[in-house]
């Protein structure tokens, strides 16, 4: 071959693999994962093992290289099924570290707080007024349990978290309180649960608070007791001690110079009396954000939320009406016409701006069947699907609510105001008419028991198959297959629109798998922030065991609700019912959680009917809207409701007002509180209300110690003080119950009534 030719061959393969690298480059840039996202949620450890899904925590854990050895806990590592098996030993602190090595060089760490339960013992002297004794209690997940006789007592035992338990017992197949325990507490249905308390060591554990800041630290101070360790994380790593230095009842912590953009920083400290309150500090480029403006749309600690339901908002394209043909059903039951369009009108005219909401949760909006379908027996009527809860499409938006286009439209309109849009979601179960239980009936979970009884309405004994209604079949999320299938339907909805996140329907009765494998996706197929909360009714324990970070980020806290309802609403109900409840959720679930502290919900009677005596606790509220007309017959209705707002946007989590709420719209049980919203010719009282809320949610969004502050709670008699601070910010909400004026510092706060008290200083 002559030289010439070689040498053009030499250069055009020297071209070619050029062009080859630079082609490399892109792809393999493309092929880089991102191996986690979100903070690490603590691991609850169990007594014995503890199972931890790496999934959960890495999105794909072939990365993981090391588990990093502790001398205080032991583990199984099964990198097959990407399972972690942790045994503590004696030497377990009330907070320790694990430490996971992945192949980018990245260290993952995680928080695991140490097993706290101790066993609750009940014992009820046996006499022949007791046969086969039950009981049923919060502890239990008010599912009967079988009491043992043992000698001369009937004896119940279990370990649980130390708190406050409700329970009754259950003889012959009545309820009653213990007769043994004379501690009891209203049950909000005009009866009373006895109420157990197990004490712990928590009140010996320290107390931290923010302190003062500078350019590059900032002190935490200790309250209460010494903390004998104290971990930092910054996001997902944990701050190598050489950043901190203890003084006396104080420490001092060093930002990092190389860590940049925004970030979090979560501080625990911990004695051996147990582990303190947990701080988190947003940082952007190495500054703590002092100012609630900087955070930024996607911060999921600033959300304000509004729920409505689509067909009863407002009315925003007649020519979409279209009512279920069919005389069985009474027209509150039946479709009002409300539809995407109205959501979108009522957005640009402002009033979520004016209101200072800053997210939307829409009731579902998928297809609903066309005919009428349930009973009600007095007065007697069938139902339309107007509230979204029966999809016959898993993807498709009913013609009734809009199309497509508009519901992109809506996001557009949402996001340009700086406005988050959550979905209402139910994956549990389709209506029959549904493909899904057509193509795949035996996707179901069984119809009848095997004692032959209807599995209907079964929410506790038979929560994971129990059907809603004979034309709602649930699905089996024990079948592989139906969790492939309806995540990639959930998956659809953050993919095709650039939605903000979900609100999860009936989560307690679908299992975890579902809820990993929806989460894993998400997180793996959609670039932004997507926020996904949950509805359960049941134990704390219960509700948190859906959420860390492989599955929801909260839940709305049901628990908390009953306890601030019966409350606020109720001259009788003391204020230490409320405040022992907030601290239970602030034991189980954290001092900066993201649950839903909600004003109402579309199954529960209206806040204001009950807080005016116009429904009743004991009594049914869904015979009450059917028969009776449910106005406003005590005007301080309304004063109780704007403390019940007050509390929401004091305490930490999400606060969420149902529709109306904002003004005191009445309402027994669905579908008396699913009315058509009232946005004209509002009373005086309305409209003071309207002002009332527009204030405090202008006061929440603006105060970053009613965002990430510390949460100290006290009682004085029939007065509640909920104090909140993040470094030079200071909120002070005070609920005066009594009859008589209170004085607090310089303040007064009048009898009824509540208020909150921001001081921000320059001090730094």
């Amino acid at each position: 071959m002559k030289p010439k030719i070689i040498w053009l061959l030499v250069s055009l393969f020297i071209i070619l693999a050029g062009c080859q690298n630079q082609t490399a480059k892109p792809k393999e840039k493309e092929k880089k994962q991102v191996l986690y996202k979100g903070l690490s949620s603590p691991v609850y450890m169990e007594k014995d093992t503890t199972l931890i899904h790496l999934r959960d925590y890495i999105l794909y854990p072939d990365s993981i290289r090391k588990i990093v050895k502790h001398s205080h806990y032991s583990f199984r590592w099964n990198k097959k099924n990407h399972e972690l098996k942790l045994v503590a030993n004696n030497n377990f602190s009330p907070i320790e570290n694990l430490s996971l090595q992945l192949s980018n060089g990245d260290i993952y760490e995680i928080p695991l707080f140490r097993y706290e339960k101790k066993k609750l013992k009940i014992v009820i002297p046996a006499s022949d007024k007791f046969k086969d004794l039950k009981i049923k209690g919060e502890m239990t997940g008010w599912q009967p349990k079988k009491m043992t006789l043992d000698k001369s007592n009937w004896v119940y035992e279990q370990e649980v978290d130390p708190g406050s338990y409700q329970y009754v017992l259950i003889n012959k197949g009545k309820e009653m309180t213990d007769p043994a325990n004379p501690d009891k507490v209203s049950n909000g249905m005009g009866g009373y649960n006895s109420i157990i308390k197990i004490e712990d060591n928590s009140a010996m554990a320290p107390v931290l608070k923010t302190g003062s800041f500078a350019k590059n630290h900032f002190s935490i101070v200790f309250f209460n007791q010494q903390p004998e360790k104290i971990l930092v994380y910054t996001d997902n790593r944990l701050l190598d001690k050489k950043y901190i230095e203890f003084h006396p009842n104080e420490a001092d912590i060093y930002l990092p110079k190389d860590n940049k953009g925004f970030y979090y920083l979560r501080i625990y400290a911990y004695n051996q009396n147990g582990r303190s309150n947990d701080l988190l500090i947003p940082i952007k480029d190495n500054k703590i954000i002092t100012d609630a403006k900087e955070l930024p749309r996607t911060d999921f600690h600033k959300q304000i939320m509004y729920f409505l339901m689509v067909d009863r908002f407002y009315n925003g394209d007649p020519s979409n009406d279209f009512k279920v043909l069919n005389d069985t059903v009474l027209p509150k039951a039946n479709y009002y016409g409300g539809d995407l369009s109205g959501v979108i009108k009522k957005m640009k005219q402002g009033y979520f701006d004016q209101l200072g909401v800053n997210t939307l949760w829409l009731s579902p909006i998928t297809q609903n069947p066309l005919g009428a379908y349930g009973l009600w027996k007095n007065p007697y009527t069938k139902f339309s699907g107007y509230h979204g809860y029966w999809p016959v499409s898993n993807t498709k938006i009913d013609f009734r609510f809009g199309n497509d286009s508009i519901f992109r439209g809506l996001l557009n309109n949402a996001h340009s105001k700086n406005m988050n849009v959550l979905l209402d979601y139910v994956a549990n179960h389709v209506h029959e008419e549904n493909p899904v239980y057509k193509e795949h009936p035996d996707w179901a979970t069984d119809l009848y028991l095997p004692d032959g009884t209807l599995n209907t309405e079964k929410w506790d004994s038979h929560r994971l198959t129990t059907w809603f209604d004979t034309f709602l079949p649930t699905l089996d999320f024990s079948k592989p297959e139906v969790i492939e299938a309806m995540t990639d339907s959930a998956v659809y909805w953050v993919k095709e629109f650039p939605l903000d996140g979900f609100r999860h329907d009936a989560t307690k009765h679908i299992q975890q798998d579902f809820w990993r494998t929806l989460t894993w996706k998400i997180k793996t197929q959609v670039p932004r922030p997507v926020f996904q909360i949950g509805e359960t009714y049941g134990s704390p324990e219960l509700i948190r065991s859906y959420i860390n970070t492989g599955m929801l980020d909260a839940q709305f806290d049901f628990n908390l609700y009953d306890a601030s309802v019966a409350v606020f609403a109720k001259p009788e109900e003391p204020v230490n019912r409320l405040s022992n409840q907030l601290k239970e959720s602030l034991k189980y679930y954290g001092h900066h959680h993201l649950m839903g502290n909600m004003t109402g919900n579309q199954d529960r009677v209206r806040f204001i009917s009950y807080a005016s005596g116009d429904v009743k606790f004991n009594e049914d509220g869904k015979t009450a809207g059917w028969t009776r007309n449910i106005q406003i017959t005590d005007s301080t209705a309304y004063d109780k409701l704007a403390m019940l707002h007050a509390f929401n946007l004091s305490i930490p989590g999400v606060p969420c007002i149902y529709y109306g709420d904002e003004i005191g719209m009445p309402g027994a049980n669905d579908p008396d509180n699913r009315r058509m919203m009232k946005f004209e010719n509002l009373t005086k009282k309305e409209q003071k209300l309207k002002n009332e809320v527009e204030k405090m949610i202008s006061l929440r969004k603006n105060s970053m110690a009613l965002l990430y502050g510390t949460t100290e709670i006290k009682t004085d008699g029939d007065i509640l003080i909920i104090q909140r601070e993040y470094f030079n910010d200071k909120a002070t909400s005070i609920f005066n119950k009594s009859d008589n004026k209170y004085i607090y510092k310089k303040d007064t706060i009048l009898p009824h009534s509540y208020k909150i008290i921001n001081v921000k200083s320059n001090k730094k």
